[in-house]
């Protein structure tokens, strides 16, 4: 007998139990999905009484897919062994409300669940009696949905309540900021009457599209990610993050929120959103500070827009080499100079208060880039804001010799990641050359310098006006991440992201809510002001959408034991070490390497996802993730001050040492240890 001939919609359950195939079972999994698609009758689909769902068989029912039907929908949601999926299908139900789908657990599991897991705070537990209010919900009910501790018991709930009702919660649990755009669609909705979506409808909203992916079965990239990998996961938008992608701004753009809530993948869209709204010949930059996360943006691209006509018209480059290109153009000296330490000795013949190179370096990043003073006379003038040692007159022109001998030495050479910033801007704003770019996004932000920044501006900006273009600039970046430059104000930099032009984005995909919660004790205290508008904290109403269990603490008296427990528990789903110093690490890699295993170092690049092993600096960490997170060596947590500098330098060490754990910690999925060696 023939099979009907299915449309088949995926989610990330069925994602992530996917990827746990080996690649046979990934390929008859894909030719399995391509016979229920075409409904050959070979393909054969049942129904699972008494459980709400349907399953095909894949390799002759080695293994079973378990899915959700409606009419001619099937929405894939597990992929196992037969007792497995049978299993995962007892445990958990698909639950819509209006337009929101959702997978959930079954009664049993979350009360199996709840009996060890702390509580957490809720998906409404900020959301006042004023705003439930325009939903037509008032006390008590108020405080019981500010008290419902997860995603899934609040779905359970409103599905009692009225449909538009129970969609406009989910709404505002989903966005906390959208109270305004959740009314408006409440009172569209109780206006009209509407009936619900169906299931095939509601897939394709926006609000599911963090859950659920629905392929074009004809699109060659797809076939090839279900027989090979599935990286292209991490491109797909969240509503709340599809918002900031449409964004139109009069000129920049500001996108915050902690780590895992997707501004790397907000960066890429909204890139590609822009060049859509230019005309054909128009060039849009996508760059950050580093060459290491370029390559990662310029890899996302690919993925994002394949061999599209936009992605032509998108320029993956870092911050340095756009600069060198500038300066190219304009004919200036271009060449980047990693190792100043001869413009420097030549500088400090100069410093006749002996105050040391660590204090003309602060100075320099500090002050006269902060405020943009490279000539004396603006340097005596100047307000040394957030500086410790008082300076006269007198005094300040010793420190200048200083400096003015190190640009010049510098500038014989080439120049450093701030004077490359600094010049190529100049060029730009002098008319020596203009930039080949109609805008620019830019990500991690929050360890770009006020040179560079001021070099973004130029990048972006009408050569015929001087002002940002309308949707020019972009930046995404969160200040508690900032673990090398120092801080600076977008204002001082010529950067407006006041109003609307600033968002916060909130959820966490990536890391379960036990791990968020200790990453942002270890930040706590800390001020990101210079990044956020006043009055914004981009941790408020951070939150995970998965529980989790806390990190796990570990101690040891000796290296070789923590060698010999991380040998211990090697085996396994992909595990990255993470480690203050590559002295640590390398010390790790021979004692792992003595006992049995082969840890792969990571020196530049990005680990292929599959590795089982592999170590890495914290500092190198950004961009990175894997399911299990190990943070060895955190007695060198925070690492000795080298001193010198300015005494506020010390203060200014010691938060980058505490965002640099805050950066470790948010790299797990799943699973996260701290290990400490010594009393």
């Amino acid at each position: 007998m023939s099979q009907y001939a299915y449309a088949l919609a995926t989610s990330q359950t069925f994602w992530q139990s996917r990827d746990a195939l080996d690649h046979p079972q990934r390929v008859a999994l894909a030719d399995a999905m391509d016979k229920v698609q075409r409904g050959l009758p070979s393909a054969r689909v049942h129904k699972l009484d008494p459980m709400p769902f349907v399953s095909f068989g894949v390799n002759r029912d080695a293994l079973r897919v378990i899915c959700q039907r409606e009419e001619r929908t099937l929405l894939l949601l597990w992929v196992a062994a037969h007792d497995a999926a049978y299993e995962w299908a007892r445990r958990h139900r698909v639950r819509q409300v209006g337009s929101f789908v959702r997978i959930v657990r079954t009664r049993l599991e979350e009360v199996d669940a709840e009996v060890v897991e702390p509580t957490v705070e809720g998906p409404l537990s900020a959301v006042d009696d004023a705003d439930f209010a325009r939903f037509e919900v008032e006390p008590p009910t108020t405080d019981l949905l500010r008290g419902i501790e997860s995603e899934d018991a609040l779905l359970d709930l409103v599905s009692h309540f009225p449909p538009p009702r129970g969609n406009a919660l989910l709404s505002l649990a989903t966005d906390p900021d959208g109270v305004a755009r959740a009314e408006r669609e409440y009172r569209a909705a109780m206006d009209a009457e509407a009936e619900a979506p169906t299931l095939a409808a509601a897939l394709r909203d926006d609000v599911n599209s963090a859950d659920f992916w629905i392929p074009d079965p004809h699109d060659q990239a797809t076939l090839r990610a279900l027989r090979d990998g599935f990286a292209a996961w991490r491109v797909f938008l969240h509503p709340t993050q599809r918002q900031v992608v449409r964004v139109d701004a009069k000129g920049a753009v500001k996108v915050t929120g902690g780590p895992g809530t997707g501004k790397t993948v907000v960066a890429m869209h909204r890139a590609r959103h822009v060049a859509e709204s230019l005309p054909d010949d128009a060039k849009v930059l996508v760059t950050t500070f580093g060459a290491a996360l370029t390559g990662q943006l310029r890899e996302q691209l690919d993925q994002l827009c394949g061999d599209g006509p936009t992605r032509g018209r998108l320029t993956a480059r870092s911050l340095v080499a756009v600069a060198r290109d500038v300066l190219a153009s304009a004919g200036r000296p271009n060449a980047l100079v990693t190792d100043v330490t001869e413009a420097w000795r030549r500088a400090l013949a100069h410093d006749a208060a002996g105050r040391g190179r660590a204090f003309y370096e602060s100075e320099r990043e500090h002050v006269v880039a902060a405020a943009d003073v490279w000539d004396e006379a603006r340097y005596l003038r100047v307000r040394r804001t957030g500086r410790g040692t008082p300076l006269d007159r007198r005094e300040r022109r010793e420190i200048w010799k200083v400096l003015e001998a190190f640009e010049s030495a510098l500038r014989e050479e080439g120049g450093d990641a701030i004077a490359l910033a600094r010049d190529a801007a100049t060029a730009i704003r002098e008319g020596e050359t203009t930039s080949p770019y109609a805008a620019v996004v830019c990500d991690e932000v929050q360890d770009v310098g006020a040179s560079e920044l001021r070099f973004l501006v130029a990048l972006a900006s009408d050569p015929e006006t001087g002002e940002l273009r309308r949707n020019g600039l972009t930046l995404c970046g969160d200040g508690y991440q900032r673990i090398y430059r120092v801080p600076v104000t977008l204002r001082a930099c010529g950067i407006d992201v006041r109003g609307r032009a600033s968002r916060v984005l909130r959820l966490n995909y990536r890391t379960t809510e036990a791990i968020r919660r200790a990453a942002v004790a270890t930040v706590t205290g800390l001020d990101a002001g210079e990044l956020e508008d006043e009055g914004v904290d981009s941790l408020r109403g951070y939150r995970s959408l998965r529980r989790g269990e806390p990190p796990v603490e570990k101690r040891f008296d000796s290296p070789e034991a923590e060698a010999d427990w991380l040998a211990s528990i090697a085996d396994g789903d992909p595990m990255l070490v993470l480690a203050r110093t590559r002295t640590w690490l390398k010390r790790l890699r021979d004692l792992l390497r003595a006992r049995g295993h082969e840890p792969r170092l990571l020196e530049s690049g990005r680990p292929d996802p599959t590795e089982p092993l592999v170590l890495c600096s914290l500092h190198r960490a950004k961009g990175l993730e894997a399911p299990r997170v190990v943070i060895a060596g955190r007695q060198l947590v925070p690492a000795r001050y080298p001193g010198g500098g300015d005494p506020e330098d010390r203060a200014l060490w010691d938060r980058k040492e505490r965002c640099l754990l805050y950066v470790g910690l948010t790299r797990a999925r799943d699973w996260c240890a701290v290990s400490t060696v010594g009393a």
